[in-house]
């Protein structure tokens, strides 16, 4: 193993500079989704513009801004007053005990399940974080969303697409009438024997104004076949070209209302690009912790070996004694204790593939399949370096990265474009109708289109058509739902930033206290291993090792197993609170140097 070499201080403090940022913090956010638009409907009130703001400035008025040219806090460790005490045998207490004890061995891995030797692939933690971001499946399902609501935008768009349309009706009529009398004298037939076809073709274009503007043109052929009854011309051609259009006054009129369905679609697909952010931000986080959880089990691998290892000498020593000073139920305690590191031997060993097979779904790497029963080896070893942090750096900062505010951001808006829609409906229906037509009529098909514009037969229509639900209810109350949902997404958005918040701080205390614990569980494990050193000497000058000094030589032995655990655990802990600090910041890609492209 090696020590990962990634810078972990700097980053945090300087990130974003100054506190005058928050305006930027808070609606730059809105950046990240794509094109120029306002991350607010133009109608949202400015009320609302200055709540969200104020929504992260209340959060961090507890937190004073750093002076110009002052230095972020840094994670510390206690002295330790251990070290110092046995600062002169520290190389001897090491080579013993502790994370340095066990470089480059290789775990006495059981067979495999094909029976055969367990084979390794050493991955670094690099390594783990691109193959994952490239490979992994939940990624590459999010990764599809993008485009699905692309789909969805085009779909929307579509709406305004002219229309080609075209119809064909014949209607032959073959039915007895009632006859004119006049003076005694029937005029007419008793019977009404006609054809007619009708051929209608156009374009209609829908507009983002909310109407419709259409132009169309219709030939129609009739002929009589009425008996005692003639028509002239016969057949008759009849050309009509029209242009209509049709348009709402109040209700319905408008882009805002109209493309109201686009621009919810837009954001759709903004917010598929923020949800796969977070994905992958996630699955940073995840795939450093199951690395550090695997380096850990590992760990516990060799550790739990060489406790098997020390205690089947203990053992095999009290049995010799046997015929001496050694009691069937000591020896019998020294055996149950050497089968119950057997059986650690046997977790440890469960868990490290256990661990490797969490990371390898992840990584979901062609080569290193979950099914394949080949073993990732982690390459690197934990961080310890100290890390350099400013609280609300780190909060103005997540606050500017995080996908969740742009998400929150987008909901505002979504529900802004629905106040809009929803007072529009609350209008009277006013809708104006026009229409033009050039009429021609001839015994052949072009001469009635010649006649329709030399003779200058022309149709007008104009017309209103009004309409209003007496009381409005329906709409009245559909405004005031869509009113409180802008309220509820301006609450979820305050509610969004305060749990980004508290996602932040936890994470700094995670990694302050892990970093800490650092300290405390090595001072642990010096002093862990400065008490089995003691005996070991004091075994090498003992003439005579009773059995309760052997006893003791498994209790210590023991004690020191959990020591190194715990300083394990505190490594993987603080690396693993330091990932967490970088999601929680919204800045987990830049840190594993991954670019972003939307």
């Amino acid at each position: 193993m090696r020590q990962l070499d990634r810078r972990r201080s700097g980053y945090v403090a300087s990130s974003v500079a100054g506190g005058g940022l928050l305006l930027a913090g808070v609606m730059a956010a809105a950046g990240v989704m794509g094109g120029c638009e306002r991350p607010l409907h133009r109608d949202t009130p400015e009320a609302l513009h200055r709540s969200l703001i104020e929504s992260v400035e209340r959060e961090l008025r507890s937190l004073p801004e750093s002076a110009a040219g002052t230095t972020a806090q840094r994670t510390t460790q206690p002295a330790g007053e251990v070290e110092k005490a046995l600062a002169s045998r520290r190389d001897e207490l090491e080579r013993m005990a502790g994370p340095g004890a066990y470089r480059d061995e290789t775990p006495p891995y059981s067979p495999d399940l094909t029976g055969s030797p367990q084979q390794e692939v050493a991955v670094s933690l690099q390594q783990a974080i691109a193959t994952a971001v490239k490979n992994n499946l939940s990624v590459q399902i999010a990764r599809l969303q993008p485009a699905i609501r692309e789909a969805d935008v085009a779909a929307a768009e579509a709406r305004f697409d002219a229309v080609f349309f075209s119809n064909l009706d014949h209607t032959r009529l073959d039915e007895p009438t009632t006859v004119p009398v006049l003076n005694g004298i029937p005029l007419g037939s008793s019977v009404n024997v006609r054809e007619q076809t009708v051929f209608e073709t156009g374009i209609r274009k829908p507009l983002t104004t909310g109407g419709t503007i259409s132009l169309s043109t219709t030939l129609s052929r009739a002929r009589s076949k009425t008996p005692n009854f003639s028509l002239t011309p016969d057949p008759g051609y009849t050309a009509r070209i029209a242009l209509g259009l049709d348009q709402p006054l109040l209700r319905g009129f408008g882009s805002d209302v109209n493309e109201a369905q686009i621009r919810l679609a837009r954001n759709d697909d903004r917010r598929s690009i923020q949800q796969l952010k977070s994905e992958l931000l996630a699955l940073i986080e995840r795939v450093e912790s199951a690395y550090w959880d695997l380096a850990v089990a590992r760990r516990a691998l060799l550790i739990r070996q060489r406790v098997l290892e020390e205690g089947i000498e203990v053992r095999d020593r009290m049995e010799r004694r046997q015929v001496r000073d050694v009691t069937p139920s000591q020896f019998a305690d020294a055996v149950a204790t050497v089968e119950r590191r057997r059986a650690e031997v046997i977790r440890a060993n469960r868990a490290v593939r256990a661990a490797s097979d969490i990371l390898k779904q992840l990584m979901n790497d062609p080569g290193v399949t979950v099914g394949s029963e080949l073993l990732v080896s982690p390459v690197d070893f934990m961080v310890e370096a100290p890390l350099e942090y400013d609280a609300r750096q780190a909060i103005v900062t997540a606050v500017t990265e995080r996908p969740e505010v742009s998400q929150a951001l987008l909901a505002l808006d979504d529900a802004a474009i629905g106040v809009s829609v929803a007072d529009n409906l609350r209008l009277p229906l006013l809708n104006f109708t026009a229409r033009m037509e050039y009429v021609g009529l001839d015994d052949a098909l072009s001469g009635s289109y010649q006649n329709a514009f030399d003779n200058s037969f022309i149709d007008y229509v104009v017309g209103l058509a009004f309409e209003q639900p007496i009381g409005n209810r329906a709409a009245e109350a559909g405004y005031r739902q869509s009113r409180l949902r802008q309220s509820a997404a301006a609450i979820a958005y305050r509610q969004t930033v305060q749990n980004i918040v508290q996602d932040v701080k936890n994470a700094l205390r995670d990694v302050v206290a892990n970093y800490e614990l650092i300290q405390a569980t090595r001072s642990f494990r010096l002093a862990q291993t400065e008490n089995l050193r003691t005996l070991l000497v004091e075994e090498e000058f003992k003439a005579g090792l009773t059995p309760e000094f052997l006893n003791l030589k498994f209790q210590r032995q023991d004690t020191l197993a959990t020591a190194e655990l715990q300083e394990l655990e505190a490594l993987a802990n603080f690396n693993k609170a330091v990932a967490r600090l970088y999601r929680a910041m919204g800045v987990g890609m830049s840190m594993n140097g991954i670019t972003f492209g939307q």
